[in-house]
This record gives structure tokens, sequence and C-alpha cells, in this order.
């Protein structure tokens, strides 16, 4: 039994994945093309800002815009709206922990696809 626990937390300590939250650490340039690391990003806010592309009634509504989205390598997801019962479903992209950097994608999403989005603030 001792080896048998011995054998399991070695496996467990082998296999375990360090948790970051190494993917806030990109922002937009502004060419939108372009992603850098940034060498420090202030994780002590309390919020981040996310792009809301679109709201629809149905979510079969919603899923034409993400595949629209996806087909102009924009990683979009849907978040079900419980506020709201006649638009139940948001179309939204990204977490970024600076506004300016979701405002400059939001404006060439607008040029480039003609969706008006807006930022939404949501806290952590």
């Amino acid at each position: 039994m001792l080896r048998l626990i011995i054998i399991f937390l070695f496996y467990s300590t082998l296999f375990s994945q360090e948790q970051t939250e190494s993917w806030l650490d990109y922002v937009f340039e502004e060419n939108r093309k372009e992603i850098s690391k940034t060498s420090s990003i202030n994780i002590e806010n309390e919020f981040y800002y996310t792009i809301q592309i679109a709201v629809k009634k149905t979510f079969d509504e919603a899923m034409e815009v993400v595949q629209a989205l996806n087909a102009s390598d924009i990683d979009a997801f849907i978040q079900k709206n419980d506020v709201n019962s006649e638009y139940k479903y948001r179309v939204r992209y990204g977490n970024f922990s600076k506004r300016d950097d979701a405002v400059k994608l939001a404006e060439n999403i607008k040029v480039e696809l003609g969706y008006k989005c807006w930022i939404d603030k949501t806290e952590l």
C-alpha cells in the first residue's frame, strides 16, 4: 500500500501543470495582425475588458456570427445572457487588461467586418 501511495505522489507531481495567467501577457499592436508579448501586465487589476460584438435572440443566430468571425481569424465565443429575456446570447471576444487594446481591435472589427462593437468591463 505504501508503494502505491509513493507511486501516486510521484506521478501526480510529474504530470501536474503549473497554472499561470501568461495568456494575459499579450497585447494587440496598431495593425491587429501582430501580437506582441508584454514584459509586464498589471495583474493587480480586479477587472478586464471584453469586446461585445453582437447580441442575438437564438443560439443559431449567435453561432452564425461566431463562424463569420472565426473565418476572419477572430476566435469569438458565446456567452448566455440571463438578464434580458429577449436577447439571450452575447457574442464576445477577448480578455484585455487595457481598455485601449480592446478599443483598437473593436475599431478594426467594425471597419473590416461591419459589426458595431462595444467594450464591456468585467470584474474578476
